[in-house]
């Protein structure tokens, strides 16, 4: 269900709102979401923001994203990730991290929710969407396409 863009929200009310509809789809789409991220490469709040722009009719800016998507505290979460993963369960340091974690997470989905536009999207923006979280992982075009769909899905659930 799609809804018309609230063009009067600022950037912090779109940031919590990405924030909420993240962590709606996320605990629906847990398994299904960590395995993309495992296996095809996937990075989740790619997958989110790109859902919250196309359920909700926002353009998503191809040069901010990217800027978000190769910048510097995206590599910090990337390499907090990695060394939590690597660390034994037991080690009392590892819940530590996993807070660090979840902070650079609504870190990076902030720096996401600024590169949503206020103007309504087009079909042209939902496949350049599509396309780039393609090129962005090992999914096919209808496989992100797919992934989108039940994004939409999960975020809309109440």
């Amino acid at each position: 269900m799609n809804q018309t863009p609230d063009n009067t929200k600022s950037d912090n009310d779109r940031s919590a709102d990405l924030w909420s509809f993240a962590l709606r789809c996320y605990a629906i789409e847990q398994d299904h979401l960590l395995s993309l991220q495992q296996n095809a490469r996937l990075h989740i709040n790619d997958a989110l923001v790109a859902a919250y722009a196309v359920t909700n009719q926002l353009a998503l800016d191809a040069s901010c994203w990217q800027a978000v998507q190769e910048g510097r505290p995206r590599q910090v979460l990337h390499r907090v990730r990695r060394y939590r993963l690597a660390m034994e369960r037991s080690d009392p340091k590892r819940a530590r991290l996993l807070e660090w974690e979840l902070t650079l997470e609504r870190w990076d989905l902030s720096l996401l929710a600024r590169c949503l536009g206020g103007e309504q999207s087009d079909l042209t923006d939902y496949r350049r969407i599509v396309t780039r979280l393609s090129e962005r992982c090992d999914l096919s075009v209808d496989a992100v396409e797919a992934l989108l769909g039940r994004l939409q899905f999960s975020g809309q659930r109440v």
